[in-house]
């Protein structure tokens, strides 16, 4: 114990941790954004089913009985730089504690209600391997400390096309189009199954996610989950 203790405090004094929105250093107790960026994150509040952006994104798309999500996005906020930490630093530490906070967030909102498990969206290989990891499944183990619910991996991405990031929104839709498969086994059939992904922009990746789920079972119920919604 205090050998692990001496090595962590040897880490922060060579590496010092600094909060990845405002760049200052993070104090102690301050975990993975400093007190001052927490409190000022931009909070995402989805009010009803008839008022929910997100679900009418996806609605002419797939079946999608519920939707959530934890924080809006912007890129010319310094928030912005929290997406970017996760998505290509592979600040895990990050990514599992907002994946903890949306998880309490949605708690309050009752969405885990009937829920059974989290499917995080899935890289292509060549993309897992560039990275070594995959920030959706990463949030996903965050939200599965809060919830207790497994974090499973039914689908698979067989496409490698271009990334989404710099894609109009009809060039979002049409490039994601039949890339992923999904495979589910019978243990988990009939089940309500929890899309997790980082941002969510135009519900291309997450319709049709939801829709090889679907294809797979068709009895399966589809929530969907981002992190961050860009409006």
């Amino acid at each position: 114990m205090y050998v692990k203790r001496l090595i962590t405090d040897l880490c922060e004094l060579l590496l010092p941790r600094c909060c990845p929105v405002c760049g200052k250093l993070l104090m102690q107790g301050e975990e993975v954004v400093c007190a001052f960026c927490a409190i000022g994150l931009p909070r995402y509040r989805v009010v009803n089913i008839e008022e929910n952006p997100l679900l009418r994104l996806v609605w002419d798309k797939a079946d999608v009985v519920r939707a959530t999500t934890f924080l809006c996005y912007n890129k010319f906020s310094p928030y912005h730089n929290l997406v970017i930490d996760l998505k290509f630093h592979g600040n895990h530490d990050l990514a599992v504690r907002l994946g903890q906070w949306a998880a309490l967030e949605a708690r309050r909102q009752g969405f885990w209600d009937g829920a059974d498990a989290l499917v995080p969206v899935p890289l292509t290989r060549w993309r897992r391997w560039q990275r070594g990891y995959n920030q959706a499944e990463m949030l996903a183990r965050g939200m599965a400390d809060v919830t207790g619910l497994p974090v499973v991996n039914l689908l698979r991405r067989t496409k490698n096309r271009k990334s989404q990031t710099r894609l109009s929104g009809e060039e979002r839709r049409r490039n994601a189009e039949g890339i992923y498969h999904a495979s589910v086994p019978n243990e988990w059939c009939g089940k309500r199954l929890v899309l997790v992904d980082d941002v969510m922009t135009t519900g291309a990746t997450l319709a049709n996610c939801a829709l090889a789920l679907q294809k797979a079972d068709r009895n399966a119920e589809i929530c969907i989950f981002p992190l961050c919604y860009a409006e």
